[in-house]
């Protein structure tokens, strides 16, 4: 259930409502999937699809979850407002899930205790939580924020990753926004894998193809606020086909049939799916605010 607190639309979750969603949390419940990359613009529902998968963990799949923050404060704030709201509205967890006491009052927040396993939150600057941790399974949030080195240990993923060494049946979700072409950490994770990216279909020709900025066409003007010079977007936006060049307003291109696409299908065989995607794709900001 999504929590009043931090959605707009609280309530029972609907994957219709972001069916982009639908392939990665499937994608997670494979046996020989062992890594999901998810590239993703912000408030697309990344977010979302993390703590999904965490409480399909606790509830059909049990075992320790490693769960990485870019920091100890971010891990905290994270618990707080996203985790302690599903587990408090989705009743079947309520039942399953219990902090775990101790001395330090921050152990309630950062650890979560349910049949056959246990939920821990840490930041990727926490080097003795992500070297001392077994975990079968391993979420990274935000991937491109994360410390360079975790302490004096080195990168944070290699720490964490390390923790499944026994686990035959580990499990990784590396999730984030991109941050600089070619630097970016979770850049390099998505091209060794599928490296699938939502397409829509043209009601024209029928093709399917991204949404992507270059083909997102509108006239604008300059004008002068508060003297300032603005960019001001005039008449409509509109989308043309790379395949037809055919011309279709924004409205027409969200009734359209949409699906994920692999560029690298191979990487199936290895057992790692990666997903891009971007703004276009999101149910709630309009292409113009984009």
């Amino acid at each position: 259930r999504l929590s009043p607190e931090n959605s707009a639309e609280a309530g029972p979750w609907r994957t219709s409502r972001t069916p982009y969603l639908a392939e990665p949390m499937a994608a997670f419940t494979v046996p020989k999937i062992h890594k999901i990359v998810m590239v993703a613009a912000s408030q697309v529902g990344k977010s979302e699809l993390e703590l999904n998968i965490i409480g399909y963990i606790m509830d059909q799949d049990p075992g320790s979850v490693l769960f990485v923050q870019p920091s100890l404060e971010d891990a905290r704030k994270f618990s707080r407002l996203r985790v302690a709201p599903m587990i408090r509205d989705s009743k079947v967890l309520k039942n399953k899930v219990q902090d775990v006491k101790g001395k330090d009052s921050t152990s309630t927040v950062l650890q979560k205790s349910f049949p056959g396993g246990m939920l821990t939150i840490t930041g990727s600057n926490s080097a003795s939580a992500l070297a001392s941790t077994p975990a079968r399974y391993i979420l990274g949030d935000e991937r491109d924020r994360w410390a360079i080195s975790a302490g004096n240990e080195g990168d944070p993923w290699a720490l964490a990753e390390a923790r499944q060494a026994t686990f035959y049946n580990a499990k990784a979700v590396e999730v984030s926004t991109p941050t600089i072409k070619g630097y970016s950490n979770i850049e390099a994770s998505f091209y060794q894998g599928t490296q699938e990216r939502w397409c829509h279909q043209c009601p024209h020709c029928g093709e399917y193809s991204e949404i992507v900025f270059s083909r997102v066409k509108f006239e604008h003007k300059v004008i002068t606020a508060h003297g300032k010079k603005m960019n001001k977007i005039v008449g409509p936006m509109t989308y043309v086909c790379p395949a037809c060049g055919c011309i279709s307003t924004e409205a027409e291109m969200r009734k359209q049939p949409a699906k994920w696409i692999a560029n690298n299908p191979e990487a199936y065989s290895t057992g790692v799916r990666s997903f891009w995607l971007s703004a276009f794709a999101s149910p709630w900001t309009p292409w113009s605010k984009i």
